[in-house]
This record gives C-alpha cells, structure tokens and sequence, in this order.
C-alpha cells in the first residue's frame, strides 16, 4: 500500500513530549515495518508544519501527522488548499501528541499508544475511514479567504473563551469561569440550507465529530462520515444558566436544554455586525463573513 512514510510532527507537543514520542514511534515503526523506511519531519513553526505536510503528501508515501487537534487541521487545511479539489486521494494517519486530543476521541483513541496500534492494525487491514470535513470561506478585509476543518467550528462565546484559554496555558475551564460573568449575547442573521432567523445567541458551534477541549462532548449526536454537519446554538438570556450548563458538556446533556438548538446541514451563512474572532479546530483567526460547507467523503484516515 505505501512504499515510504513521513512523520511530520510538532516538537512543542504535550508539553515537549513529542519528541520522545516521535523518536519512539519510529523504533517501533523499524522493528514491524523494516521494508517501509520512514522519515521523521520536526516542525520550527505552525506554518512550517503545514509546508512540511504539503511536501511528503505523495502517492505512495504516507504522510502521518502528530500533534494536537490544530496540528492536525493546520496539516489538513493545507493539503485541501493545495490539492485545490474536494477530496484528498491518499490516506494519511494521525497521531495525538497535544494538550486536547479532541477528534480522534471518536474513533476510540485517547492516546498515543492506542492511535499507535490502530494504525498498523488499518495498515494490516488497508481499511481506511472516509470521512468529511468542513469548508470555511469568509472574508477579511478585502482579502477572500478560505479554511478546513475535521472537528470543529465556532464563534461567539465559545470563541472568546479559547482566546482567553491561550493567554492561560490553554485552560479552558480557567477561561470559561472568567469570561461567563460578563459575557454579552452576540446577534446573529443565520441562513441554513434555505430557512433564514436572526437571533441574540451565547455561541454557535459547528461540529464534524464529537469531541471538542479533550473530553468535551459538545456534538454527542455527530458522525464524521454522515455527510452532513452538526450545529449546536446556544441562546441562554441569562449567564448564570450558563454557569449552570458548562459542566453538563462532559457528558453531553447539554443539548437537553430548551436553550440549546440542534440541526444538521450542509451549508450555513451566519450574518454579523463587524469582524468577529472565529476558532477552527482550535486555532484562531477573525473573519468579516462567515460560510461553511460540508465536504462529504473528502478525505480518509487510517485508524
């Protein structure tokens, strides 16, 4: 199935574990896969590494990615942007090396030694899983822009609180704590598959798997490979209810609230007031507008 393979991956994962890991990984590699010679990429910066994924995705060669969720979705957005089409031909494979670990939590991986296994077992099995993602187009500026996502997107609150987490060893819990006391509802003009509404909303969440902040369960309806996204909106009046509801997103009861709303899609324009910060896959950016599409099938993973 491969002839080669590349490990490209953050040295300043997990707390600068991933080094370890990285060197770890491939001993093993050696020792159960001696006719595949593999290389290992160290990244020297968030762009770097999405050059360095750009460059060793090739026929032939698989390409694994190790990190965390923005790793990942930095890795995958630039292979989606130079492949300049829908899908991606060649499988790639993942290994969790961050602080979250969010996406791959869908598949039964919580940790490195797991991914690990899982995918040489998909390697013995050449069964990869064919997912989608998700396609953010918006503006800034006057520039036209365009990103992709595998876990998750949102704005508004949720979006305020990871930008907080970032000044605070990214925890996010810290941050929640802090930010709900005077947080504001953000007003919205939503348009999804053709219904349109305006609404004072906490945050809209879009999700393409489960997981979100490690063991968040903020989607627990969503499937990554059902074609389709799944957008959580939360429009609580008061912030002491969302004191109330923060920690009901561990186990996904969240979405029982008469003040959270639940419906899949495949295109969704969220129209505001301004530039707003955006988080994608936990990585943020700010956007002018806002468009996000579902890329069905676009992409597969070996785990």
């Amino acid at each position: 199935m491969f002839k080669s393979a590349a490990l490209v991956y953050n040295p300043g994962s997990g707390k600068k574990q991933a080094v370890n890991l990285a060197l770890a990984f491939a001993a093993n590699w050696q020792n159960r896969r001696p006719k595949i010679p593999l290389q290992l990429f160290p990244s020297a910066s968030a762009q770097n590494f999405a050059e360095l994924a750009v460059q060793q995705y090739r026929k032939g060669k698989l390409l694994v990615l190790m990190g965390g969720d923005g790793s990942f979705s930095l890795g995958i957005s630039a292979l989606f942007s130079a492949a300049k089409k829908k899908n991606l031909d060649q499988p790639i494979a993942l290994l969790p090396a961050g602080s979250g670990n969010s996406f791959l939590r869908d598949f039964g991986v919580s940790d490195f030694t797991t991914a690990e296994e899982k995918l040489h077992a998909a390697l013995i099995a050449k069964k990869p899983r064919t997912l989608d993602s998700g396609k953010f187009s918006y503006t800034l500026g006057n520039k036209k822009l365009a990103r992709y996502f595998i876990n998750i997107w949102s704005m508004g609150l949720v979006s305020d609180i990871n930008l907080l987490a970032a000044k605070l060893a990214k925890s996010y819990t810290l941050a929640t704590l802090l930010k709900i006391p005077t947080h504001k509802r953000y007003v919205y003009d939503i348009t999804t598959d053709g219904r349109s509404f305006r609404q004072a909303v906490n945050f809209v969440a879009v999700s393409n798997s489960k997981y979100t902040g490690g063991a968040m369960l903020m989607a627990p309806m969503a499937d990554a490979a059902d074609g389709k996204l799944d957008a959580i909106v939360a429009h609580l009046p008061r912030r002491f209810g969302l004191l109330g509801l923060f920690p009901k997103i561990f186990s996904g009861k969240h979405i029982e609230s008469p003040h959270i709303d639940h419906f899949t899609f495949k295109k969704l324009r969220i129209g505001f007031t301004g530039t707003a910060p955006v988080m994608i896959d936990g990585e943020m950016d700010y956007a002018d507008s806002v468009e996000i599409d579902v890329l069905p099938k676009s992409w597969s993973l070996l785990v």
